[in-house]
């Protein structure tokens, strides 16, 4: 796959993973079944072991907490079969995530994503938040007078 196919698969994933919360109906055709997942609070076996599976399973868990999630793209970088992008992300914590009660408070965040492609699927995704990482927002958003 060229660069450019590499570099559509990623913005697919977002749009249709993320922002139309769609993650099981195209996880299949864009990730391997042998995905590696680094992110933050993943062990690095289970990371290995069962990447494909935590990978759906972290997408439904962010896109189920915020009902109005909207992701953007402000950089992407492709070069063969890596893709660099920053994921620019608010919404609305309406649910339990990452074992914080929802704050019903508009959150802003984002991460850099550096993803490996073979054959036009994404084969390791390795996760970085930057700022504010997501728990700490979520945890300070419920202490100033979040609704309960």
């Amino acid at each position: 796959m060229s660069t450019s196919e590499n570099e559509a698969v990623f913005r697919r994933f977002v749009e249709e993973g993320l922002n139309a919360k769609n993650i099981e109906a195209i996880q299949a055709e864009i990730c391997a079944p042998e995905l590696v997942l680094e992110a933050p609070g993943i062990p690095t076996a289970d990371g290995q072991a069962n990447g494909y599976e935590i990978f759906k399973q972290s997408v439904l868990g962010f896109t189920g907490a915020f009902g109005n999630l909207v992701c953007t793209l402000p950089y992407v970088v492709a070069e063969g079969d890596i893709v660099a992008a920053d994921i620019a992300y608010h919404g609305t914590h309406d649910a339990e995530f990452a074992g914080v009660q929802p704050s019903h408070e508009d959150v802003h965040g984002g991460e850099l994503w550096f993803v490996d492609f073979k054959d036009g699927k994404m084969t390791s995704v390795r996760i970085c938040e930057y700022g504010t990482p997501l728990r700490t927002a979520l945890i300070a958003a419920g202490a100033h007078g979040a609704h309960p």
